[in-house]
């Protein structure tokens, strides 16, 4: 910007000059006084008579006249003006007007509500505020004698600490950073791999712990926040949405490849996760942990916008359930089977194109006992439709040990029978 000054001595605004005023000249004659001055060229001097003298006006009648004048012009406005905008004069005069408070009359009978699918704040810098200090750092040595960098979440204010069982439950070592650079060391207290949940002991107290929401009434597209340390690069913070719910994902094991095992019912989002994210915290608008962070799926091995987090409620079910020391339970229906798809149900001409088709009914399992065969296909839970296998074993996985589920199934074909079947504990080294 250029500097600019207002107008001075030379500007074209210049009004500093001398504006004094002319006088009359000096020296200059005087009238000429000796001459008569209503004398003529041609005749005698004769006297002016005396002027006739008015008569004075009177003034105050106009005023007078003006002043009612004023007056009911002011009383007509005030009368006829209020009228105008819908007032009851007399509701002025007598001070009626002085303590209403107005109300808007919308345009239109319609009503919009403008509603949000999660509540608190939307910047993720105050989020990022109340949640950094309840994320750590957790480095490990493994048996195989390689090293790895995870994340976890402050679970208790005495130093019980969630992550995966991926990230500490092989660990011969762990050093647990806290986000003040403290490091101390961690001890395992137990681990739960089918969920892929580990719990982590620090000798300290007075920590904060990490608010927690409420993982089964989460909404497609909710704000999603994700916290840890992505390639060792501690508190670090990603933001998107949640993309999706109820997923199952086959994850393979990043130590031994032969090793795979079934997520269920994750949580999608597009906030950006990477290796070393695993075991830190989603969270919601509200500051709360709605998930852990746990797998990727990518091609190209870095983030790709679908990320998964555990339930914070699987999660918290199964940490308190390691750190009381009790066996994490996990119920199970006995089934081995496949998802029907519209190639599958064409190639063995299926009468449905989507549902599980079970190859294997574990003997003496809930299944086996409800009188559920292999080659049966099941189309529907609690009577809600199912896509396939995933879906069962998901619904499964949700329920407790005692608990009853309703299975509708094709048997030989057509056959449409419906079975209840009383979930049991899963045996050692079996699947569902």
């Amino acid at each position: 910007m250029d500097d600019y000054s207002g107008p001075g001595p030379g500007s074209p605004y210049d009004r500093s000059g001398d504006y004094s005023a002319p006088g009359i000249e000096q020296g200059a004659p005087a009238p000429h006084q000796g001459a008569p001055q209503n004398s003529g060229p041609t005749g005698p001097y004769r006297p002016t008579p005396p002027p006739r003298k008015q008569p004075r006006r009177r003034v105050w009648p106009v005023f007078v006249s003006a002043l009612v004048g004023a007056l009911i012009g002011a009383l007509l406005i005030m009368l006829v003006l209020p009228w105008g905008f819908g007032v009851n004069p007399l509701d002025i005069i007598r001070g009626k007007l002085r303590n209403t408070t107005v109300q808007q009359t919308p345009a239109t009978s319609k009503q919009v509500q403008v509603v949000s699918p999660s509540t608190g704040s939307v910047d993720v810098t105050t989020i990022a505020k109340k949640v950094t200090p309840s994320i750590v750092n957790i480095n490990v040595e493994l048996n195989s004698g390689q090293s790895g960098t995870g994340s976890g979440v402050i679970y208790t204010a005495d130093g019980y600490i969630l992550t995966n069982n991926h990230v500490a439950g092989d660990a011969t070592s762990i050093k647990v950073t806290l986000a003040s650079g403290e490091e101390l060391d961690g001890k395992l207290v137990g681990a739960d791999p089918e969920n892929d949940v580990a719990v982590v002991k620090i000798n300290k107290g007075g920590l904060p712990p990490l608010a927690l929401g409420n993982s089964d009434t989460l909404v497609v597209g909710e704000l999603a926040v994700a916290v840890g340390s992505p390639f060792g690069f501690e508190q670090t913070v990603t933001s998107g949405i949640g993309s999706g719910l109820h997923r199952t994902v086959t994850a393979g094991s990043e130590t031994d490849t032969t090793s795979t095992s079934v997520l269920t019912d994750l949580i999608q989002t597009d906030a950006a996760i990477n290796p070393g994210n695993s075991g830190g915290a989603l969270t919601n608008s509200a500051s709360q942990m709605i998930g852990m962070n746990t797998l990727i799926a990518t091609q190209s091995g870095g983030s790709e916008g679908v990320g998964f987090a555990i339930p914070v409620n699987t999660a918290k079910r199964v940490a308190d359930d390691l750190i009381a020391g009790r066996a994490v339970s996990h119920p199970y229906i006995g089934i081995a089977g496949q998802t029907i798809s519209d190639t599958i149900a064409s190639q063995y001409n299926l009468p449905v194109s989507k549902g599980a088709y079970v190859t294997n009914v574990q003997q003496g399992s809930p299944a086996d006992k409800a009188g559920i065969k292999q080659g049966d296909i099941v189309v529907a839970i609690d009577g809600k439709d199912i896509g396939g296998m995933d879906d069962l074993v998901a619904a499964a996985r949700t329920k407790s040990v005692g608990d009853k589920m309703s299975l509708t199934f094709l048997s030989n074909g057509t056959d449409k029978k419906t079975a209840t079947v009383t979930l049991e504990e899963k045996p050692k080294n079996l699947t569902q």
